[in-house]
Parts: structure tokens; sequence; C-alpha cells
């Protein structure tokens, strides 16, 4: 399912996708340096250069964010990403030269279809090479090894994948972009019903009915990853406050979410154009979170998923 950014011209997104292997990545590229934070709840998450979006550090111009398959082999694909930039002559201004600023995080996909085949330097650069206002969701870049519903194993999970999702409210625009791999079900909040996850002979089941059953160990191979955009001017340190509002969102339509298994991570950046309350900032971030995520389910389904 392509969708379009209509909401920022400073956002262009790419993806690299190999349905053969069962993995992918994908690239956010900003025309211009944005602020930005991060906010990480989950107990198993692999990430690069998250420590430069800490509101207690001096950096303030991120030039991209990868998102990626392949576990933590998948973050060399940022040096694709950094490559494709530094020959654009976009980074950080040093005395000696431009370093391309690309936070990055991963889902872990090797048990979906390939183990050892994943995104490196040059698919990151591949995505970034191919990036466009409009874009693949689903199945798709990050989304194509991605999975959820696997507290009882991987054979009982459904097929998940990277989604979207644009909000407006009077001047205030938010831009969301996820990647669901969570151990957990996937919940639509307007009705509670189960719309991908822990699958059985006659549907879904719920969570809370295999409480007393023994989980495998599924540390570090389970992730819920967001990147949200707003217009709205805002320091780090409330970048990291929307971030952290963002988790609600997440909350609503992952269950269970933030366990030790997954490596939940939300990015936050913005344009700096515009005034306005950071809590309905948040509230809009959260809601889009979640929608988001249905999206990418909904994506994968049209296309024959197994969701």
């Amino acid at each position: 399912m392509e969708v379009k950014i209509s909401n920022f011209k400073e956002i262009k997104v790419g993806n690299y996708t190999d349905q053969k292997a069962g993995t992918g990545c994908t690239a956010l590229l900003f025309n211009k340096p944005l602020i930005g934070s991060v906010s990480v709840k989950g107990g198993g998450p692999g990430s690069r250069e998250l420590a430069l979006l800490n509101p207690l550090t001096a950096m303030e111009q991120i030039n991209a964010v990868l998102l990626t398959g392949g576990s933590a082999f998948g973050l060399s694909a940022a040096d694709g990403v950094m490559k494709y930039l530094e020959e654009k002559n976009i980074g950080y201004q040093t005395d000696i030269a431009k370093i391309p600023i690309v936070p990055a995080a991963v889902i872990y996909d090797l048990n979906y279809k390939s183990k050892s085949i994943r995104p490196e330097k040059n698919e990151g650069y591949y995505a970034s090479q191919n990036a466009k206002k409009t874009f693949e969701i689903g199945s798709n870049g990050v989304g194509t090894g991605a999975t959820c519903g696997k507290l009882l194993g991987l054979e009982r999970a459904s097929k998940s994948g990277l989604g979207y999702q644009e909000k407006r409210s009077g001047k205030i625009k938010i831009s969301t972009l996820t990647v669901c791999n969570a151990v957990g079900n996937i919940i639509n909040p307007k009705n509670g019903q189960i719309i991908a996850g822990i699958k059985s002979d006659n549907g879904y089941i719920s969570y809370n009915d295999i409480l007393n059953s023994k989980f495998p160990n599924l540390f570090g191979i389970n992730t819920t990853l967001g990147v949200i955009i707003t217009n709205v001017k805002l320091s780090k340190a409330m970048l990291k406050k929307v971030a952290e509002m963002a988790h609600d969102g997440l909350a609503r339509t992952v269950n269970p979410v933030h366990t030790m298994y997954d490596g939940d991570t939300i990015f936050v950046f913005s344009t700096n154009q515009i005034k306005a309350d950071i809590n309905k900032v948040g509230v809009m971030a959260a809601d889009s979170i979640s929608q988001a995520i249905i999206n990418g389910i909904e994506a994968v389904k049209r296309k024959g998923g197994k969701a």
C-alpha cells in the first residue's frame, strides 16, 4: 500500500525490501537538520547514536533516521545512509568534515526467513538513494520481516509491518512512521478487538488467557519502533516528553507492551515552525502512533498477508 507524506516537505522516506530473505530497512531523510529526542521503554533495545538525542547533550542537528531489520547486525546499514548524505555534502560541520548524524534502531527479524541475510551498508545506501515523498507500507522496508503476537512462539505469530499516519489540528502537524515487531497482540483501541497477534485455530488468543502458560525465552527479539515529526517548536527536553507521552499509543494498541522481551523506542523530531501547547502535541502523538501501527497491519492484510 502506497502512502504520501503531505504534512512535511522537509521529509522523504526510502525503503529497501528483500522479500526472499524477509528483511529490509527504512531511511527517513531530512532536507534540513532537525532537533530531536527519543524515549526507550522496552527492555531489549538495539540502537545507534541515541546518546546524541539526550536533552543533556549538545547535538541539535539530526540529518536522518534509520529503522532496520537484522537486529544489531542491521545497524551497519546506517553507514550507507551516512555515505549517501556525505556525498550530498550533508552533515554536522566540524573543523575537518561534515559528519552526517544518523540515529538508528533495529528490530529482530532473523527468525522470520533468513538468519544470515540482513541489511548492511549497501542496503542503507539504496534506501537513502530511493527516498521520496511516497513509499510503501505494510510488509516493506523495515516491516518486511516484522511479526507480532509471539508469546507462544513464532509459529503462532501474525505478520505485521511498516505503518504510517498523519494528523492535523489547527496549525499543528504530526506525521508518524512505525514498525510493529511486538511480542504482544495488536488491539484496536476503538473496540478492544485483537486485529493481529497470537493465533489459534479459531482466531486470536488473548494475553490474559495464557498468563499461566510458560513463555519461551524471547529476550531481545521483539520491538516496536516509531518516528514522529511535528512542526511545533520544542526543546530537546520537551521533545523527549512528547516521546514519552507517545508511548501511551503503544499501550493502547499493543498488549503486553514494554516487556523485557521488547525494545520499544520512539523518536520525536521538530521542524520548529509554530508555537503550540506541548500537551496537545503529546496527545496527538500518542493517537498517531496507535493508528500508524493499525495502518501497517491493515496494509499487510490488503496484500494478502496472514495477519
